[in-house]
């Protein structure tokens, strides 16, 4: 599914919530039900937002349909809940979920191709054009559309206004997968990683490329025409490793007669690179 296309309407995560929390609470509801439960009676442009969510929903398989036409999903407690299922489904290749996996290719691609720009360079449809190399996007508008997916699944935040530099004044995002990282590492997919104790900085990067396959470093992460990756590949991984360490998620550490080391851009000291050897995950 091309989530990015806007026609006849933006497929979105929160309409997507909307629509499987109907599907959830009413199992058995046929298609046209449930988006009349969803959509206001008369606004046609609502009622294509709902069919491009149940749409969605289906090719990511978060609901189930049988012969009868009706719908049911499994239960789920929170947004948050759902949106960590979308987004894994979101940024596992296709067919590594299945032979007839839908997915969305358009967005993950997006995704790939964010996690390698530069960290503090707002983005908006003018600079991936005119400063961004061999980048996934047809158009302005499927560049709109990635940019509340990224946020929404947590790959990306607005950007601040001081940093922009050009007199554009539409909304503009950096890279920044902080989000999606935190809860990656505080609710996996596969199995935790140990908490309290020393780990390897490449032991964390391996289950990171893991659970999140969009970051560089993942063999799957890549996409037609794209740029082979350099040694700034990692700038956004690593700021978002730093951000986790403010927050208090993890420690990192650089012990002498390491096995391997990852140079980080270093947050309280700009400009300049921090050398990490193990990590510590808080418990």
């Amino acid at each position: 599914m091309d989530v990015l296309n806007p026609s006849p309407a933006l497929c979105l995560p929160q309409t997507m919530w909307l629509t499987y929390q109907v599907i959830m609470n009413s199992p058995g509801l046929g298609p046209d039900d449930v988006i009349a439960m969803v959509a206001p009676e008369g606004l046609a442009s609502q009622t294509q937002h709902g069919k491009r969510a149940l749409s969605g929903l289906r090719d990511f398989r978060l609901v189930e349909q049988d012969d009868d036409g009706a719908l049911s999903a499994e239960p789920i407690g929170s947004a948050s809940q759902f949106l960590r299922v979308l987004r894994r489904r979101a940024v596992v290749a296709p067919l590594d979920q299945g032979a007839d996996f839908v997915g969305a290719p358009d967005l993950r691609a997006g995704l790939i191709w964010l996690m390698r720009q530069a960290p503090m360079l707002p983005l908006d449809y003018d600079t991936v054009q005119t400063e961004a190399t061999a980048n996934p996007f047809v158009n302005d508008t499927r560049w709109n559309g990635f940019r509340l997916w990224s946020q929404a699944l947590g790959f990306s935040r607005p950007a601040l206004g001081a940093l922009s530099k050009n007199a554009n004044r539409g909304a503009k995002i950096v890279p920044d997968p902080t989000e999606a990282l935190i809860d990656a590492i505080r609710a996996p997919f596969g199995d935790p990683l140990p908490r309290d104790q020393q780990l390897p900085i490449g032991q964390l990067l391996s289950f990171l490329r893991t659970e999140l396959p969009v970051l560089p470093g993942h063999p799957s992460a890549t996409y037609e025409g794209m740029p082979v990756d350099d040694d700034s590949s990692l700038r956004v991984l690593g700021l978002a490793l730093s951000s986790a360490e403010q927050r208090g998620v993890l420690t990192m550490a650089y012990q002498s007669d390491p096995s391997g080391v990852m140079a980080l851009p270093d947050a309280q000291d700009f400009g300049h690179n921090r050398y990490v050897s193990t990590v510590a995950v808080k418990g």
